[in-house]
């Protein structure tokens, strides 16, 4: 039986809010027969709150879905800010006292973990496992969610002779040439890491469990179209671009309705944003397992991000892959790669970001589309989950690859 540790300082069981792709992942592998251990920080993103540590306990493990899933304290924080920095340098800091001294440990007793799969987005928890895989003599598979530091360049503003980013690019480099195999999640950032030193890549996208996210028919006709965001709401989302769109809707009296369903730093600033607008409404997060059921609520689903030149290449947004599984007409504001999917493939609309009158002129083109479009949309969308995107086929081929790995 092979062993496999997987690191990710985010990662999310399904009664969580967030991304479940590598307890998904995890899960699927053990089922494979693969002995599976997971470490993560048990303080949410989503929510901002620690979920089943309280002081003085440090860590706590459960078995879920046949994996061994660690939850690790981390020091919390609240806006990204010194306290974001510290709170990623804590998690590394956890990670070394912990699995370095078991991982050899585990090597003198015949127990050692086969791999280590570490995940992005943050660098230094990467580079802590990559020394401990070779401490032991093993390879470190490296999972690429986020592209740092060129995100903190182009969202961020950091100037690329800054430190941080002098530091975190140096990192970047040593992790793509030691790495045995550099996973993409963004099918344009797989040119990216070989053009800074990965030999072996492969592009694994995120994508829904067809199982979870059956297909849901559309709501019929109704008084008003019904537009919903799920996702996080940090400064890159660029809801305050959907919120003049919907007060450019109000004003028209036009009969759409935009949920947004999430947390993040920037929400409490949103809401005020949106004072006496009836159309927008603001809901709390929902874990992984409750998405399915909201979607189906919808007419469309919305994918907002602003305009950074990273995102055309690099993203790959886990919601817009649920719509299409789901079978939901997109609204898009992605430049590049994501509203170029969308335009090719005929699944809904894409629109300019920054624009909040051309995103709203593109959900009333939307709402007036016949229904029988609409449901075409969504076929072609599931269509495109299913041959592309579908988890049970990236998770088979985590399995070959991973295996690979070993077998070298």
């Amino acid at each position: 039986m092979p062993r496999l540790w997987l690191i990710n300082q985010f990662a999310n069981t399904p009664d969580l809010p967030g991304h479940t792709r590598q307890y998904e992942v995890a899960a699927a592998l053990a089922q494979r027969g693969w002995d599976v251990e997971v470490m993560a920080s048990d303080f949410n993103l989503t929510q901002r709150s620690y979920r089943r540590l309280r002081w003085p306990r440090l860590s706590f493990t459960e078995r879920v879905a046949g994996i061994r899933w660690t939850w690790l304290w981390v020091s919390p924080y609240r806006r990204n800010n010194w306290r974001r920095q510290l709170n990623m340098l804590s998690f590394c800091l956890h990670l070394w006292l912990r699995l370095a001294p078991a991982a050899w440990f585990r090597r003198l007793t015949g127990r050692a973990p086969d791999l280590i799969l570490a995940s992005s987005p943050q660098l230094p928890a990467a580079f802590t496992c990559l020394w401990i895989a070779r401490l032991i003599g093993i390879p470190l598979v490296l999972e690429v969610r986020d592209l740092w530091p060129q995100v903190l360049i182009d969202q961020g503003g950091y100037r690329p002779v800054h430190p941080l980013v002098s530091l975190l690019r140096w990192m970047e480099g040593v992790l793509y040439r030691q790495a045995a195999l550099v996973v993409v999640l963004a099918k344009g950032a797989e040119s990216y890491v070989r053009e800074r030193g990965a030999q072996r890549t492969a592009w694994l996208p995120n994508g829904p469990d067809l199982v979870l996210f059956p297909v849901q028919p559309l709501p019929p006709p109704r008084s008003r179209f019904c537009v919903l965001y799920a996702g996080a709401h940090g400064d890159a989302n660029a809801l305050d671009n959907v919120i003049e769109a919907a007060r450019w809707l109000d004003c028209h009296g036009a009969s759409i309705q935009l949920r947004l369903v999430g947390d993040g730093p920037e929400k409490p600033a949103l809401i005020r944003q949106a004072a006496g607008l009836t159309n927008i409404s603001f809901e709390a997060p929902l874990p992984k397992a409750a998405i399915p059921t909201l979607m189906a609520e919808a007419d469309a689903i919305l994918l907002s991000l602003r305009d950074v030149p990273l995102f055309r290449y690099g993203v790959s947004p886990n919601k817009l892959y649920d719509a299409y599984a789901i079978g939901r007409p997109v609204i898009t504001t992605v430049p590049g790669e994501i509203n170029d999917e969308v335009c090719r493939e005929a699944i809904g609309v894409a629109v300019q970001p920054g624009d909040p009158a051309a995103l709203a002129t593109a959900l009333l083109q939307l709402a007036a589309t016949p229904l029988s479009e609409r449901q075409a949309m969504a076929k072609r969308a599931r269509s495109l989950a299913e041959t592309t995107y579908s988890r049970q086929r990236i998770n088979a081929q985590f399995d070959q690859l991973l295996s690979a790995c070993i077998t070298r």
